[in-house]
Formats: structure tokens, C-alpha cells, sequence
């Protein structure tokens, strides 16, 4: 079950990132990197980016066997 509901909302969040983009191209909201480079100006944003691509890159590929 936490298998399914992990791909879920994978699923759904490159659905909604898809959508997104879609929308800026046609001039209804910003881009995807339109935004992202607004968020980026503020420091608090960018180091809570930096945690969250250190977060995913040590769950990702950061192999540890306990045994």
C-alpha cells in the first residue's frame, strides 16, 4: 500500500508540474524556471532547496547496508 500511494503522488506531482508548464507557455502564469528564479532571490528559500536536494540525494543514492 505505501508503495502505491508513493507512486501516487509522484504521479501526480509530474501531472501538476506538467500542467504548469503548460499554463505558462501560454502566458497564464509563469514557467516553471520563472518561478523557481523568483523563489531563488530570497536566501531562506534557496537553503531550504539546498536541504531538500541533500535530503533526496542521500535517501536516493546513498546505498547502507546495517547488517
Amino acid at each position: 500500500m505505501t508503495r502505491a500511494l508513493t507512486l501516487l503522488a509522484y504521479a501526480v506531482l509530474c501531472v501538476a508540474a506538467v500542467g504548469l508548464e503548460a499554463a505558462g507557455r501560454r502566458g497564464l502564469t509563469g514557467t516553471f524556471g520563472d518561478l523557481l528564479s523568483f523563489g531563488l532571490r530570497r536566501w531562506p528559500i534557496r537553503m531550504l532547496v539546498l536541504a531538500g536536494w541533500l535530503w533526496f540525494g542521500w535517501h536516493a543514492f546513498v546505498r547502507v547496508d546495517w547488517r
